[in-house]
């Protein structure tokens, strides 16, 4: 008969979250490339707004 404490499966359950994060992280694809079109941007502006402000 198998006795399980409440530390054993809390240390039990503890490694197998650890080892299911390093699985997830080990098989992510990081290295992909994706392509982009080079447009001439020379003498112009471009402007980047982040939206962030409320509206009144």
């Amino acid at each position: 008969m198998i006795v399980l404490s409440k530390k054993k499966i809390t240390l039990i359950l503890g490694i197998v979250v650890v080892a299911l994060f390093v699985f997830t992280f080990q098989i992510a694809d990081t290295n992909r490339t994706v392509e982009t079109v080079a447009l001439p941007v020379s003498n112009k502006v471009i402007v980047v707004d982040a939206g962030h402000r409320k509206a009144r």
